[in-house]
């Protein structure tokens, strides 16, 4: 990105797209592109909205398309809505996610997330990136912010994986590994990537996966070793000398497996996924991890008490998008970036044509809005609204009645909420949220 006068955004607030997405905000934005959440005014619900100038030289959207469609009806993967272009920028619209993993590492107390919540994560993580292999594509940017949880009580315990303009594909038409390239350049983010896209190397299916396994290190650590280091070849230089072993140090026993098997893997062999898997499921056992325990940013404390920590309910309800475009930026251009980075079967089809992508959704006989699907509550506003709502009432019993200290427990949500008679005093709350138990947006509220 330049250092420059900013540009004006691609879209205002209020703008609409074909007649049918009006802007709502800007949630994200970069050197090649911006991201908007959007009101889909044919089925009244919140969507992502990404668009790309039509002049900037590098053309991303069309690969995130390409991609994206080729996944739909996995897990783990955005629900696609429709793109198209027009003179001005090319778009394209999909499901909107909730916070992402590097958001929401950074709101917990000491910056990590526990063994529990790492182990999980990162065993949806592994289904994400095997889900970007079958269909034939690397993802290339492996990295926190391009992971979110859902939005909807339905969806919010699912992590979702984010941003395929970096993708590219490693199998031609016959699902045979395409030769690599002798040199590559950098794709992704400095953070996470592979010593391999530090050399500039073709990078393979194992590159996604050492950025995974640099992802559990800082989710459990709450950083890496290279963390302060801005160079990229000093990071690069870095982590080629580094002991990797050293990193076991923070993770279960079980995950030398892990890294013994990343280690061993080339450009051509295919990563035994289901041996990866196997490490996430002996160490959650290993741990007493449960599937459905809590998230850490669900959890009760210590002492039975609700906390969420304050750091976590900013007005960034939705992922950080990071998309390719910003990603981008930590690319370097060289000579074999020339050579082109997919077939031609992959996008010889993806015209961004409004058409035949932006296809109608079902809807209620008779009604032009309404769809048939219901439209669910997005649980990180209610966990945000809900605690605000808490915390004043708190505020207005302490002042009212003089009280030193009001802990809310599961035991007085209990009292609080309980059926009464006539007699007894009024409550504290008179409106506890419903939502899910760990959606419970109460803090551990202390007042002296």
């Amino acid at each position: 990105m330049s250092g420059g006068a900013e540009q004006a955004d691609i879209l205002s607030v209020l703008a609409v797209v074909k007649e049918r997405w009006k802007v709502v905000k800007k949630i994200g934005g970069g050197g090649f592109g911006e991201i908007y959440e959007a009101l889909d005014q044919l089925t009244r619900a919140s969507v992502a909205l990404k668009v790309e100038s039509a002049q900037q030289p590098k053309q991303v959207l069309k690969m995130e398309v390409a991609v994206l469609k080729k996944l739909q009806g996995k897990d783990h993967v955005c629900r696609f809505v429709g793109c198209g272009r027009n003179d001005r920028f090319n778009y394209v619209v999909m499901e909107l996610q909730g916070r992402n993993l590097a958001d929401l590492r950074r709101s917990m107390t000491r910056g990590t997330f526990s063994i529990s919540t790492t182990l999980r994560l990162g065993r949806q993580i592994l289904e994400a990136i095997e889900s970007i292999h079958s269909v034939g594509f690397l993802h290339r940017d492996i990295k926190p912010s391009n992971f979110a949880m859902g939005r909807f009580p339905s969806t919010c315990r699912t992590c979702y994986m984010l941003d395929f303009g970096l993708a590219r594909q490693f199998t031609n038409s016959c699902q045979e590994v395409r030769p690599p390239r002798p040199v590559a350049g950098f794709r992704g983010t400095v953070r996470y990537a592979s010593v391999n896209a530090h050399k500039n190397k073709e990078m393979g299916r194992h590159d996604d996966l050492w950025s995974l396994f640099y992802m559990l290190v800082e989710f459990l650590v709450g950083q890496l070793p290279w963390r302060k280091i801005k160079d990229k070849e000093h990071v690069g230089k870095l982590k080629e000398t580094y002991d990797h072993r050293l990193m076991l140090k923070h993770l279960p026993a079980e995950f030398s497996v892990f890294l013994d098997h990343i280690s061993s893997l080339d450009y051509f062999t295919k990563p035994d996924y289901q041996l990866l898997m196997s490490v996430f499921d002996n160490s959650m056992k290993t741990y007493n991890v449960v599937e459905n325990d809590p998230y850490d940013w669900e959890r009760t404390g210590t002492d039975g008490t609700l906390t969420i920590n304050a750091s976590a309910t900013t007005p960034q309800h939705h992922t950080r998008l990071t998309p390719a475009h910003m990603a981008m930026a930590n690319a370097s251009l060289i000579p074999g970036d020339l050579l082109r980075e997919n077939t031609d079967e992959v996008l010889q089809d993806e015209q961004l044509s409004d058409g035949e992508n932006n296809p109608v959704p079902d809807r209620l006989p008779g009604s032009p809005v309404l769809p048939l699907r219901h439209q669910e509550a997005d649980v990180w506003e209610e966990l945000d609204r809900n605690r605000n709502r808490i915390r004043t009432a708190v505020w207005k019993y302490h002042f009212i009645h003089g009280a030193p200290r009001c802990w809310l427990t599961w035991q007085s949500l209990y009292h609080i909420t309980r059926p009464r008679s006539k007699s007894e005093p009024t409550p504290l709350l008179h409106v506890i949220p419903t939502l899910p138990l760990p959606f419970l947006s109460l803090s551990i509220i202390t007042i002296d």
